[in-house]
C-alpha cells in the first residue's frame, strides 16, 4: 500500500507560481502577455514595412506559433486544474477519514472469545 503525504499549501504555492507564468488574458504578464506583445509588435512591423510578401510570412509565422503557444497554455491550465482537483479530493478524503475515526473513537466492540479476528 502506498503512503501519501501531500502538503496542500505547498501544492497551492506551486500552482500559483505556474498560473503566474501563464498570465491572465488581456494582461501584460506571463505567456499570454508575451503573446499579446508579439501580436502587437508583428502588426506594427507589418504596417511599417508595407510589403505583401513579408506580411504574409509574418502572418504564417504567427499562425503557426500562436497555435503552439495556445496549446501550451491550454494543456498547462488543464494540468493546474487537475492538480488542484486532486489535492482538494485528497484533503476532503483526509477530512472524511478523520471525521469517521473521530465518530468511532468511543465505540468499543463487544468481546467475542470465539471470533478469530477478536483481541488476542
Amino acid at each position: 500500500m502506498s503512503d501519501w503525504s501531500i502538503n496542500p499549501d505547498q501544492v497551492n504555492g506551486v500552482l500559483s507560481e505556474v498560473v503566474d507564468h501563464i498570465g491572465e488574458e488581456g494582461g501584460s504578464e506571463g505567456m499570454l502577455g508575451h503573446m499579446e506583445t508579439i501580436s502587437t509588435t508583428v502588426g506594427n512591423v507589418s504596417e511599417t514595412i508595407d510589403s505583401f510578401p513579408i506580411s504574409v510570412a509574418l502572418s504564417e509565422f504567427c499562425e503557426h506559433y500562436f497555435d503552439l503557444m495556445g496549446k501550451m497554455v491550454t494543456k498547462t491550465a488543464s494540468g493546474i486544474e487537475g492538480a488542484s482537483d486532486a489535492t482538494t479530493a485528497y484533503v476532503n478524503g483526509d477530512l472524511e477519514m478523520a471525521a469517521e475515526a473521530q465518530s468511532e473513537a468511543g465505540d468499543i466492540p463487544e468481546f467475542n472469545p470465539n471470533d478469530p479476528n477478536g483481541p488476542v
